[in-house]
């Protein structure tokens, strides 16, 4: 790592990429260092350019682009840039280099006059004349100028799943980095992987992620301009003022961190919030829930346990959207469900515990809560705002929303969660639609510490503060992977598939991906369980990659969208995960076969593992993960031919798809007691000593000891498995 100015150019090497700053041109670029590939070349064009001083645009949207006046070090080797914001004040950019890369530490603005500040923007600078005469709208005065040769936001689209572009492909776009989507006019993604706080750039030679060190106070969004971009604060304080129309001051506004693929970058940036201390391992609960029947009007919960009990073994049942009165109440709809207290009482019975799902911010009936507009969101009229999951205006549903500058909203979810956690005693709360609010062209709370991204990561801490008050070990379920949501969430869900496309195939592909994106949580010691769409035909695919996630998640009804049920071949596997999962938080991903996505095609997991280590995972490049094992393996081959990984668990050779998962803390070379789950047919050879191993098969929702084989028994010492009556019946092999 070096640190340097001369001519006030800045540059900082680290990671092998070189980051240098023209100052007094604002431009930035990223690019690769030193190596030399087969045809000689050995210097690259830039992996990223754009400008890093701020802009913003205020009253009457005006634009103003800060510029840097002087630069001096201060004591720790940071860069102290003062700024120059012309007659409209003066300002401080305070920034260091670190080796994972660079960071804006502070922000400080003093205003010679009182000013309200519509957005903050990194990434833009005013057009000369003959740029303005290219623009589409002659009012134009200032552009986006972050480029690079494509993009990465995970999960942005849908219908497929979709994470990576080019440059040019996505035209003018606002994409959500946070928990704000269709509600601020961009393209709707429910719950997973939302919040991530970071999106990245890059393409052939690199990628560059960025993103804030701290939950912002405004709606955060990557603005995309053709082929160009910036990152985007949105503020709205002409709408509804300033804390301080004179100074303002951001705490890390803006974090960049690089590496070879969109995923490295990104690790390499949740990487820098820490080190981090692994969940505890009793978060990593499966669960079934209700949504698939409810969404049907299927409220039968005495069904629903007999119809689950017998098929789905699981650590609990959520009780989903449709089990209160309304959205909020904290009260079981005694008119869908008659017996809830009685029905609640079958499924502890059956042996689940119990969650229950609430929404973060909604409100369907604020009067009986005893709330008044001023407990609500607001518009600039001061009647309360409503809004749904679609953003839809038409149609007579729509939820009111809760304003956290209240004490009375404050207390009424303390109070409600508390109630909930006392009367039921759940071991979960799943929460949902944190992503639920308009943004502040609609309204914003009162006290402007809780205003953007901070409104739903503070109704959050509410209600996670709020149950862990009354059961410590209370699970809280959420699905944003960035390291900032370690404390208000425990168990990342995978949640939900329904967005990734009306079909099998889609949802198939949208969960594999996910599973990608999920070990970016994983690194940083999160539990993550994995869940189903709307289609009974993906179930076992998810479930293969459950192997190395974590623990099930199934979503589905008794029949899903085409019709179908759960098969018995789908029970076994089910049946088998749930027994022999993993039972540890925090783990990185092993790449055997997979594609990590870029321009050229979206991520696809082929095969791969699951490597955990005692130590947590390092903030830096000086330690941690020293020396990390391989305790499970996700492996798929549909080719004619066996495929080896010689240097994976002594030896693996396979054809078909298999799970492998350690059953003690030993890499899966030396375990003295692992599983091979078959998962379609095939045939599995270890090259490693065992002495005996154990078939399995389901009887009555449990596993089953059939059969114990000596190595010699086995045909040309492979685990075989041919037939669909095989793969319905054996479970999966305990190999000692």
């Amino acid at each position: 790592m070096t640190n340097g100015v001369q001519h006030r150019i800045l540059t900082h090497v680290g990671s092998g990429m070189k980051l240098e700053w023209d100052l007094d041109k604002d431009r930035a670029d990223l690019s690769p260092i030193g190596t030399e590939t087969d045809s000689g070349q050995t210097d690259f064009p830039p992996v990223w350019t754009g400008s890093l001083l701020p802009a913003f645009v205020i009253d009457s949207k005006l634009y103003i682009k800060a510029a840097a006046a002087n630069i001096s070090f201060g004591s720790d080797g940071e860069w102290r840039i003062s700024l120059d914001l012309g007659e409209y004040g003066t300002g401080l950019l305070l920034c260091d280099a670190q080796p994972w890369g660079f960071r804006v530490m502070k922000l400080e603005v003093e205003w010679s006059r009182d000013i309200r500040i519509e957005s903050l923007q990194f990434g833009t600078r005013l057009l000369t004349a003959e740029e303005r005469r290219r623009t589409p709208r002659a009012d134009c005065v200032f552009w986006p100028d972050w480029a690079a040769e494509g993009y990465c936001v995970p999960a942005a689209g849908s219908s497929p799943t979709h994470s990576f572009w080019r440059a040019w492909d996505m035209g003018d776009a606002r994409l959500p980095l946070g928990s704000y989507g269709d509600a601020m006019g961009t393209p709707y993604a429910a719950a997973f992987p939302r919040p991530m706080y970071a999106a990245a750039m890059g393409g052939r030679h690199g990628w560059l992620a960025f993103g804030p060190g701290e939950v912002p106070d405004a709606p955060l969004s990557l603005q995309l301009q053709s082929a160009t971009a910036s990152v985007h604060y949105l503020y709205r304080e002409d709408l509804w003022g300033a804390p301080d129309p004179r100074r303002r001051s951001w705490t890390e506004p803006l974090r960049l961190a690089w590496g070879g693929s969109a995923y490295d970058s990104l690790a390499a940036l949740y990487d820098s919030f820490g080190p981090f201390e692994p969940k505890s391992s009793r978060h990593l609960r499966s669960f079934i829930c209700t949504w698939g029947d409810f969404k049907e009007k299927r409220y039968d919960l005495k069904q629903f346990t007999k119809r689950v009990s017998a098929a789905t073994p699981a650590d609990m049942v959520i009780l989903d959207d449709s089990w209160e009165t309304f959205n909020g109440s904290g009260e079981p709809n005694l008119a869908l469900f008659p017996d809830f207290d009685a029905d609640l009482e079958g499924i502890r019975d059956h042996g689940y515990e119990l969650a229950f799902w609430q929404s973060v911010g909604w409100t369907d009936d604020p009067a009986a809560q005893g709330l008044t507009a001023n407990d609500l969101l607001c518009g600039p009229d001061g009647e309360p705002r409503q809004w749904s999951w679609s953003g839809s205006p038409f149609g007579s549903r729509g939820h009111y929303l809760l304003d956290p500058s209240s004490e009375r909203t404050r207390q009424l979810v303390r109070e409600r969660t508390v109630r909930i956690v006392e009367r039921w005693r759940p071991a979960a709360l799943k929460l949902d639609f944190g992503y639920g609010f308009p943004g502040p062209d609609a309204c914003a709370p009162r006290n402007p510490a809780y205003r953007g991204e901070r409104l739903a990561f503070t109704l959050l801490k509410l209600i996670y503060d709020a149950a862990k008050s009354v059961d410590p070990g209370i699970t809280i379920i959420y699905y944003g992977i960035h390291p900032l949501m370690r404390s208000v969430s425990d168990l990342i869900n995978l949640d939900d598939l329904g967005d990734a496309g009306d079909s099998a195939a889609h949802e198939a592909a949208g969960h594999n991906q996910r599973c990608l994106w999920s070990s970016l949580a994983a690194r940083h010691g999160m539990a993550v369980n994995t869940s189903t769409g709307y289609y009974w035909d993906t179930l076992s695919e998810i479930l293969l990659d459950t192997a190395v996630v974590g623990v099930n998640g199934l979503t589905l009804g008794e029949t899903d969208n085409d019709g179908k049920r759960m098969t018995q071949a789908d029970i076994t596997r089910w049946t088998a995960l749930q027994t022999w999962r993993r039972r540890t938080c925090g783990w990185k991903p092993l790449w055997l076969e997979a594609e990590l996505g870029s321009s050229k095609g979206e991520p696809k997991l082929v095969s791969w593992g699951r490597l955990e280590s005692d130590e947590a995972p390092a903030a830096d490049e000086s330690g941690g993960d020293s020396a990390p094992r391989l305790t499970a393996l996700a492996l798929r081959n549909n080719r004619t031919e066996p495929i080896q990984y010689a240097a994976v668990a002594s030896s693996v050779t396979f054809m078909g798809s298999w799970a492998l998962i350690a059953q003690d803390d030993a890499d899966l070379a030396v375990s003295a007691s692992f599983v091979c789950i078959p998962f379609s047919a095939g045939e599995l050879r270890l090259e490693r000593p065992f002495q005996q191993v154990h078939a399995y098969a389901v009887v009555d929702g449990k596993l089953s000891r059939v059969r114990t084989m000596k190595p010699d028994e086995l045909p040309d010492g492979k685990l075989v498995v041919t037939t669909a009556n095989e793969l319905s019946s054996i479970a999966g092999f305990l190999i000692e």
